[in-house]
């Protein structure tokens, strides 16, 4: 009787990567990847996809040289290399090594091949330099306006909102424009978006904040910190407000 031992190890392998151990899986790949590059030919489909599980497992370990070096050893030709998680982690290891353009490029094939829902799914909680957009269930919710406890709730349509609703709805479209452009590297406008959301609806100030951090990096323009005060103050941040009003006024003209 013959026992694939190569299906049973990438069984293994994904397994210990499901079950959260990435170290046990790369040994467990790196012995049989060992074994295959012993025997003829050296290169195949089964060696490729040890080599992207390989990549995974080190990905998932924050080491994204190595993580890229696994993927440059599989075959350009190999169908290992479209899949989406090889994408995934080419964009994060382009970013990590400093080729932004590169780095967007690779997440955008990830989104176009199955979404931002299963992108997140995929990533697994693991993070990066890109900001990647987030899935439905995590995107902010508009806001509603406060109601005293003795309003009769009952009498009021809670779809239909009157006061501030298409405005709301409309800031919120600019602020994930202002998203979606920060994703793709647009500062320039994604700073645009966000100042005119937060204008239409100061309540999205928290939202905006949260987008907006990210981005900033060490040493934020005075125009991108001016943008930040204004979020932090519309949040009711005075005091954070302030001192990122003072840093602005310290950047050279």
């Amino acid at each position: 009787m013959t026992i694939d031992l190569l299906v049973d190890e990438m069984v293994l392998a994904r397994a210990q990567l499901d079950a959260g151990q990435p170290g046990l899986a790369e040994g467990t790949l790196r012995a049989r990847i060992a074994t295959r590059e012993a025997e003829q030919p050296a290169v195949d489909e089964e060696l490729d996809a040890l080599r992207t599980l390989l990549a995974e497992a080190l990905w998932r370990q924050g080491r994204l040289a190595s993580a890229r070096a696994s993927l440059d050893a599989v075959r350009p030709g190999s169908p290992q290399r479209r899949l989406p998680i090889a994408s995934l982690i080419e964009a994060e290891a382009l970013a990590a090594a400093g080729e932004p353009d590169r780095a967007i490029g690779a997440l955008e094939r990830v989104i176009a091949a199955v979404g931002v829902d299963n992108a997140h799914e995929l990533r697994g909680g693991v993070t990066g330099r890109l900001t990647w957009p987030l899935p439905a269930e995590l995107q902010p919710q508009p806001a509603r306006p406060p109601r005293p406890p003795w309003t009769d709730r009952s009498a009021e349509p809670d779809l239909q909102p009157e006061v501030g609703g298409e405005r709301t709805a409309s800031a919120l479209r600019r602020l994930e424009e202002a998203r979606a452009a920060y994703v793709a590297g647009n500062l320039g406008r994604g700073d645009s978006e966000m100042s005119i959301a937060v204008r239409v609806d100061p309540s999205l100030a928290g939202d905006g904040i949260a987008i907006l951090e990210p981005t900033l990096g060490s040493q934020p323009a005075a125009e991108r910190l001016l943008l930040y005060g204004d979020l932090l103050r519309a949040a009711g941040r005075v005091v954070e407000a302030n001192q990122a009003y003072d840093r602005a006024a310290d950047r050279p003209v």
